[in-house]
């Protein structure tokens, strides 16, 4: 069974901490989420995430080695970006390498104004699960939830 949200999820506690009715500060924080699809031999793997998320990881968990990587890659509004790649030669849990560019920083800690699709391109023989780790925000990279602020004044 599964229970479905629109994003982003805040969890905290706003209440007085001074005990004479004001409101103490948010201690909001969105909830991290993970998006997981099958990897095969021979296809590419892709993986859609909402607008406005903040990428934590990518990573292969590959149960079928293969001959040498995959890049992996990142599509915001018909845009492509090379990401990083992920190595296939081992057994485990593989994380992505990433290149180390403004670019790719800044794709990673907010995907945009559009959903984001993250492609594992294909290889011939590696196989197991893509895992991409996320939090959901606003599609401006905010998570404060619409109306907040409002009274009915």
């Amino acid at each position: 069974m599964s229970t479905t949200f629109t994003g982003p999820v805040r969890i905290g506690s706003r209440q007085t901490t001074s005990n004479d009715g004001t409101i103490s500060t948010s201690n909001y924080g969105a909830v991290v989420c993970s998006r997981q699809v099958a990897v095969t031999g021979g296809s590419a793997a892709t993986v859609v995430i909402p607008s406005g998320s903040i990428i934590h990881s990518i990573e292969a968990y590959l149960n079928v080695v293969g001959a040498a990587s995959r890049a992996v890659s990142i599509t915001v509004n018909g845009v492509t970006t090379a990401l990083g790649t992920v190595t296939t030669t081992a057994l485990g849990i593989i994380p992505a390498t990433l290149t180390a560019s403004a670019a790719v920083t800044n794709l990673m800690a907010n995907v945009g104004a559009y959903d984001a699709t993250i492609t594992l391109a294909s290889e011939a023989a590696s196989a197991g699960t893509l895992s991409v780790v996320y939090t959901d925000r606003n599609a401006d990279g905010t998570i404060t939830p619409t109306g907040e602020g409002y009274t009915n004044n």
